[in-house]
């Protein structure tokens, strides 16, 4: 039985961990562990729609996000010139995609748009991206100010009754069976039943523990970043950019103030100098490089060792191309707080059963990732590279071939907790051209071409009266209403 648990590290990962364990689990003592002298990679940060379901079970209303973590809506993300031709494609799973058949779970929506090849970049205009109106307002996910998000967090987390310790852990001490006994810092050693590990890289407990690091890097090759704010000069968008460039790719983040930036590569096809020259080239002002990240993409064999189960960084690490590393940690700890009350020594059934959905989750992640880089692009080395050189996962290359004429489905992906799901895949494949046309339009106009009429009627439906995403954040944060149900009616009455 578990009376106490402490997390190790106070960034997003380590805060998410300890609230949702506090929230489902309020009699159990959790305590923070924090270091002021680790800092918080990042610049802007974006969710997944598993954010929603955090803040539902955490009772944040949006308006009180947008106030205190300086947030913006996302409605997806928008990849830009990944084919070397200036075209886009979205991931963006907006009402008008998610259109599922109610016994199938079919995602009529998209199949209309891939069997009747329609341009990704066309069948939701920027107007309704960038702008909210009274008859839908649907958005889950959001972009943050890493820095507020954190400290909000640990306001949230002092009026739960967690206790935040500073200070910097420089061993780990187990007994004689291989468990966590205490960790020891500078200042104190601290005792729990059971540990958080989210240091990071640094992988401060787990390193201790029966957990190998499996390399992901032959999938997923992008092993160096840099990231930089710049200031806004247009309309905030309500969209994360992911803009390909000669050796990865930049990433575009949007929060109320800024844009935090970033530069994703491979430093087998570019030196820091030539990327620093190549990124600041995209922009009209100088800019200066807030942080140098180096990295390799891959993850822990075993998420949950002995009384120790790895989160964020110290489990995970792909590149942030969908913004996996919050609604990983998200799923991890929802599926680790329904087995906390059984857990004991004696018995690692919780545990066995842990790590394998855990796995399948990562391998699932790093699928979905992993195909992005199926493109079109053969305008310089590192995407000549790709074609011919980069290592396809198992799963890609028994499945992405088969799925350009039967499309990803509901079957492949029926495990709860796996974050990308058919409709993701679809969508993303369908931006990629991947997809044989022909063959997915003859299943449409064999079982589904009765419900054409309807998604016609909606692509070409103009939105009514559209608030742009800067007014919209505006008027939430002068109105602060006590529900979020009053702050968008006051919202599209006062327009």
């Amino acid at each position: 039985m578990i009376n106490s648990l402490t997390v190790l590290g106070g960034g997003t990962a380590g805060l998410i961990s300890a609230l949702l364990i506090k929230k489902s689990h309020p009699t159990v003592d959790v305590t923070v562990v924090e270091s002021a002298s680790v800092g918080i990679i990042g610049v802007g940060e974006g969710s997944t729609e598993h954010w929603n379901t955090l803040m539902q079970f955490l009772n944040i209303p949006i308006e009180e996000l947008l106030i205190e973590t300086g947030a913006t809506f996302k409605t997806g993300i928008r990849f830009s010139n990944w084919h070397g031709d200036g075209t886009d494609y979205w991931h963006s799973l907006l009402p008008e995609f998610v259109c599922l058949d109610r016994q199938s779970g079919v995602n009529l929506g998209l199949i209309f748009a891939i069997a009747n090849n329609l341009d990704p970049t066309k069948t939701v205009p920027d107007e309704i991206r960038n702008s909210y109106h009274a008859d839908d307002f649907s958005v889950n996910q959001f972009h943050f100010d890493t820095h507020k998000l954190n400290t909000y967090f640990h306001q949230l987390g002092e009026k739960l009754g967690i206790q935040f310790i500073e200070d910097t852990i420089n061993n780990v001490v187990l007994d004689d069976q291989g468990f966590v006994k205490k960790i020891v810092g500078k200042k104190s050693e601290y005792e729990s039943d059971f540990f958080i590990d989210s240091s990071g890289f640094a992988k401060v407990i787990n390193s201790k523990l029966d957990c190998n690091w499996i390399d992901c890097q032959k999938y997923l090759p992008m092993n160096s970043a840099i990231a930089f704010p710049t200031p806004y000069k247009e309309e905030i968008p309500s969209h994360t950019e992911a803009r390909a460039l000669s050796s990865g790719w930049m990433w575009r983040i949007p929060t109320q103030q800024r844009f935090g930036n970033g530069y994703v590569y491979c430093d087998d096809f570019i030196n820091d100098e030539d990327a620093f020259a190549e990124v600041s080239a995209q922009f009209d002002h100088e800019i200066e490089i807030g942080k140098k990240i180096k990295f390799s993409a891959g993850y822990v064999d075993k998420f949950w060792s002995k009384n120790c189960c790895s989160v964020g960084l110290a489990g995970m690490f792909v590149e942030p191309l969908e913004a996996t590393s919050i609604g990983f940690t998200i799923q991890q700890i929802f599926c680790l707080i329904a087995s906390l009350p059984y857990w004991n020594k004696n018995n690692n059934l919780q545990q066995t059963v842990y790590n394998k959905k855990m796995q399948e989750v990562a391998e699932n992640i790093i699928n979905f990732v992993q195909i992005h880089y199926f493109t079109e692009r053969r305008d310089s080395e590192f995407w000549r590279w790709t074609e011919n050189n980069l290592t396809w996962t198992d799963w890609n290359k028994e499945y992405i071939t088969q799925y350009k004429s039967v499309l990803p489905g509901t079957i492949e992906f029926n495990e709860h907790f796996l974050m990308f799901k058919g409709s993701n895949f679809q969508q993303v494949m369908h931006g990629l051209r991947l997809f044989n046309h022909q063959e997915i339009k003859k299943v449409w106009d064999k079982h589904y071409a009765h419900h054409e009429k309807y998604f016609k009627q909606l692509y070409a439906t103009k939105i009514q009266n559209p608030i742009p995403h800067r007014q919209m954040l505006e008027n939430l944060m002068q109105l602060k209403p006590n529900t979020v149900a009053e702050t968008l009616e006051n919202v599209f009455r006062k327009n």
